[in-house]
């Protein structure tokens, strides 16, 4: 295995075993700290600093992939899908982490604080509407690099 795909490889790694942990301990953090506003706060941090390590990843994905097509590196079949496999999961962190994350923290702070928010205020449902979008472009992102992962040669 040459440099690229091994660092192709890594990160996508690193990627979805990431993912993974933030999946499983989401429930975890907002189960065990009370205040659902302390443990936003928490696991918003936890996001935070993944999808800076995803953005670095992105970049590592980005030249491994254009590195193995300047040596000779032919798309096609399983490559090919692999590729938009990686393209996607980039996509999606970007999208979350240029347009969701901010409107989610404008919503929030119109909210102010979700532990004394009535349960009909509409910056609230419009957190949770952006909330259940973000865990679910999240999502694809995780699939999409396992599937990077899976195929890469």
């Amino acid at each position: 295995m040459d440099g690229p795909s091994l660092a192709i490889r890594f990160s996508l790694a690193v990627w979805v075993g990431g993912s993974v942990l933030v999946i499983l301990a989401a429930p975890v953090v907002f189960r065990e700290i009370a205040s659902r506003d302390r443990a936003g706060a928490v696991f918003g941090e936890i996001l935070r600093r993944f999808e800076i390590v995803k953005q670095v990843l992105s970049l590592v994905l980005v030249v491994g992939v254009f590195a193995t097509l300047e040596r000779g590196g032919r798309l096609g079949g399983s490559l090919t899908i692999a590729a938009v496999g990686i393209f996607v999961a980039i996509a999606t962190n970007v999208y979350l982490a240029m347009v969701l994350r901010p409107r989610m923290k404008y919503f929030q702070m119109k909210v102010g604080s979700f532990d004394r928010a009535a349960p009909d205020d509409p910056w609230k449902a419009r957190f949770d509407r952006l909330h259940r979008r973000s865990s679910r472009i999240f999502s694809l992102g995780a699939l999409a690099a396992a599937v990077g992962l899976a195929l890469w040669p």
